[in-house]
């Protein structure tokens, strides 16, 4: 489970990162309330907003219910205060390589 969601949200940053860059951004703004918004941003924002705030959730119960983490303030600290960055590493340095995965 958190693997595939790992790769989701790698994903997910991957799509948003080229977006942003590309100015795609710009182009499917829109003003107004929630009613104006086209199917594309009712489904996107709502998908976007659960996949980061989930995975990183997903992310502090891991690094919780895990002790053999080296630097563990340091790693906790930053997985609270550098949420969207620091699960993406954490992910694919951590949980990722760990032998003992189901």
């Amino acid at each position: 489970m958190k693997k595939f969601a790992g790769f989701w949200y790698s994903f997910v940053v991957v799509v948003v990162l080229i977006a942003a860059l590309a100015g795609m951004f710009d182009q499917y703004s829109y003003e107004g309330g929630w009613s104006q918004a086209s199917l594309l941003e009712k489904v996107g924002i709502p998908t976007v907003f659960i996949t980061f705030v989930g995975f990183w959730l997903l992310m502090l119960e891991d690094f919780f219910d895990n002790d053999e983490i080296k630097h563990r303030v340091l790693v906790g600290f930053s997985l609270f205060f550098l949420h969207w960055l620091a699960i993406l590493i954490y992910f694919w340095t951590v949980v990722y390589r760990r032998k003992n995965a189901s």
